[in-house]
C-alpha cells in the first residue's frame, strides 16, 4: 500500500492516526512537529501522502506544505488536519479535515489520496467548517 507521513504536535493524534492507517494496510511514519516532517521529507523515503496539523512548534503545516509544493516531490498530496482552518494557507493543500474529525472521514480522505480510482486534488479542500457536522 500507501507510505504516508503523519505530521502531528500531538502524541496521541498521531498515534490514533497511525494505527487506523497500519490496520488499513498502510506504512506510516511520524513526526512531532513541521520541523521532523521535513528533515523525513528530505530524506530517501518517498510517501505517497502526507497529514499534517496546521498549528505546531518549530515549523507549522504551511511550513510543511510549502517545502513540498517547493521541493522535486510537489506533486505528493498533502492533507491538513486542523481545529484552526483559518490559520491555513488553503492553497497548500490539496484536502483538508477539521479536528475534531470522524475516523470514518480519515479513511475516506486516505482512500482519495491512495487509490487511483480517486481524483489527485479536489476543488475545495476545505469542504468543512468548524461550525458544521462533517
Amino acid at each position: 500500500m500507501a507510505l504516508i507521513l503523519v505530521i502531528d504536535d500531538q502524541k496521541s493524534i498521531r498515534t490514533i492516526i497511525a494505527m487506523v492507517l497500519e490496520d488499513l494496510g498502510h506504512e506510516v511514519e511520524l513526526a512531532e512537529d513541521g520541523e521532523k516532517g521535513i528533515e523525513l521529507l528530505k530524506g530517501l523515503s518517498d510517501f505517497d501522502l502526507v497529514i499534517t496539523d496546521i498549528k505546531m512548534p518549530n515549523k507549522d503545516g504551511n511550513e510543511v506544505a510549502r517545502h513540498i509544493r517547493t521541493s522535486h516531490r510537489s506533486s505528493i498530496p498533502v492533507v491538513a488536519i486542523t481545529a484552526f482552518p483559518e490559520e491555513a494557507e488553503i492553497e497548500l493543500f490539496d484536502y483538508a479535515i477539521t479536528k475534531p474529525f470522524m475516523l470514518e472521514k480519515l479513511r475516506e480522505t486516505v482512500a482519495r489520496f491512495t487509490n487511483y480510482n480517486f481524483p489527485k486534488r479536489v476543488s475545495h479542500p476545505f469542504p468543512c467548517s468548524i461550525d458544521s457536522d462533517c
